[in-house]
């Protein structure tokens, strides 16, 4: 009986001491990843090195935080298109004879066989714009255009790490060139829009975009007069951004495309030519919104290059928080380790300071 309440004892105290004792994932953090005490000037290095890394961080982003800060003041959309405006009226009939926005529809393929999913979408915007020039951007037309019209940007295009990338880039040097209008291959079209009404502006350029979340423009849907000042920035900053975002390409395809000529691309070039005039909203850019659009065209959505990192990141777009917070903690959890490993070092320095110092003194004496 007693030897009986001794062992259940004993066994209590065992799973007590189990209990309250550290485990070893606690041990090897409360080792290495406690933050040791500062002293003054150490908290002060420390304070510094924050600041300027928050800085060069603020300074490196400001283009997407302006973005972000501004999109409702550069890409709110204040255009609507009305329904009972009637194509080639008389009164219009001179502006047509010289219209400001030429008649060519643009698109693009990989090659002159249209692939299944995209044959009645095209048949329907090649019947809806019967009266326009019909343009189609092959991989081998593209690139024979670049090599003519443009060849200080073959090496670039040549380069890209995915077909897309070269899709995206050669809509805006056949807009920048020719003019018009370009669509992408999953659009189905409608009625044709009235150019009419969108030449009606005042000056020699006009440029229509369709707006996109969480911010900016996107490029799926384009209009613009020929040598745009907004599409001369675009294909003159093409090659700037090829360099910034060819090391990591792989890493982040979704990301890499947006930023090196998708609708990422062309949103941080208009954003740049509006904050350049004189006042906004400008006469030579216009926003519309994809409502406004939907009795003339239908987006079929049915982009290929789209993968499993496209659908995180644009499950992240619909939820502008999630950037602030995931920059947040991101933020402070790098900066925890920085400063971390920078007093680790320091610290370690210290220590052989003195070794060093008596080491030297000691082959003096010698």
């Amino acid at each position: 009986m007693f030897g009986s309440n001794e062992r259940q004892y004993d066994e209590e105290r065992q799973e007590r001491l189990e209990r309250d004792s550290p485990s070893s994932c606690q041990r090897w953090s409360t080792k290495y990843l406690r933050f040791p005490r500062l002293n003054r000037s150490a908290a002060l290095m420390l304070l510094l090195v924050d600041l300027s890394i928050v800085c060069l961080l603020v300074y490196t982003l400001e283009p997407l935080i302006t973005l972000l800060r501004r999109n409702d003041e550069l890409f709110n959309p204040r255009i609507t298109i009305p329904r009972n405006a009637t194509w080639g009226s008389s009164h219009f009939d001179n502006e047509v004879s010289h219209p400001r926005i030429p008649r060519i529809l643009h698109q693009t393929t990989p090659n002159t066989t249209i692939p299944e999913k995209w044959a009645q979408s095209q048949r329907s915007c090649r019947e809806t714009y019967a009266d326009f020039e019909y343009m189609l951007w092959t991989d081998e037309s593209a690139r024979d255009f670049i090599s003519t019209e443009y060849p200080w940007f073959v090496e670039n295009w040549d380069g890209y790490a995915f077909p897309i990338q070269r899709a995206d880039a050669i809509r805006y040097f056949v807009l920048h060139h020719y003019g018009g209008i370009y669509l992408d291959m999953d659009t189905f079209c409608n009625e044709t829009i009235p150019f009419e009404e969108l030449e009606k502006g005042p000056g020699s350029h006009y440029a229509l975009f369709k707006s996109t979340l969480p911010t900016g423009v996107t490029n799926d849907f384009m209009i613009t007069t020929a040598r745009h000042p907004a599409y001369a920035a675009a294909v003159s900053k093409l090659p700037l951004f090829y360099d910034i975002t060819r090391f990591w390409a792989e890493i982040q395809p979704y990301a890499n495309i947006m930023m090196s000529s998708g609708p990422l691309f062309l949103s941080l070039v208009v954003k740049d030519y509006l904050l350049g005039q004189p006042s906004l909203p400008s006469p030579t850019v216009q926003v519309i919104d994809p409502p406004e659009l939907g009795p003339y065209i239908t987006d079929l959505e049915s982009a290929t290059w789209h993968k499993a990192d496209a659908h995180a990141l644009m499950w992240l777009g619909t939820r502008p928080w999630t950037w602030f917070l995931a920059g947040a903690i991101g933020l402070m959890a790098g900066l925890y380790l920085i400063n971390y490993l920078l007093l680790l070092v320091s610290d370690t320095f210290l220590r052989k300071v003195p070794s060093i110092t008596y080491a030297i003194k000691e082959s003096k004496l010698a």
